[in-house]
């Protein structure tokens, strides 16, 4: 081969480089951009989806405390909200709702409480019925989020 012919491929080859590398790099940029993007958008819809389940568990759960079950619509829209959780939780908090859910049908076929008992048993340290489901709910949120940020 020529020298001509050697610095004309090495000319085109380097062109060729040059061009291709910032494909590469804003491929590379764009798809760590996206992944983020995704992560910050699942975390924000968990965390909606585990508020108001722990709203409306809580609001069930007093109910089915200091009343009868009138209608099952509670319950219902309660086993609704525990499938939603099915649909991308974790283990360990989708059987905490589990969990939860049967011990609210559980409760509703117990006597209940006047307001009075309520207040003594919501007063005493060891009553929080979602205390587990909530803490194992932060701690798959924090699994998300890069190791030393918390």
């Amino acid at each position: 081969m020529n020298t001509a012919t050697l610095g004309a491929l090495a000319a085109l080859g380097g062109s060729a480089l040059g061009g291709i590398t910032p494909l590469i790099s804003n491929y590379l940029i764009q798809r760590g951009l996206t992944k983020r993007e995704l992560l910050g958008r699942e975390l924000a819809d968990r965390q909606t989806l585990y508020a108001d389940f722990i709203q409306f568990a809580t609001k069930v759960y007093v109910n089915a405390t200091t009343k009868q079950l009138d209608d099952a619509d509670d319950l219902i829209a309660l086993y609704a909200l525990v499938s939603r959780i099915r649909l991308f939780a974790s283990e360990p908090v989708i059987k905490a709702a589990e969990q939860f859910a049967a011990r609210v049908t559980k409760r509703y076929g117990e006597a209940a409480l006047s307001m009075e008992d309520l207040k003594n048993e919501t007063l005493s340290p060891h009553v929080d019925p979602l205390h587990d489901f909530s803490r194992l709910c932060r701690q798959e949120m924090r699994s998300f989020l890069p190791k030393g940020t918390s």
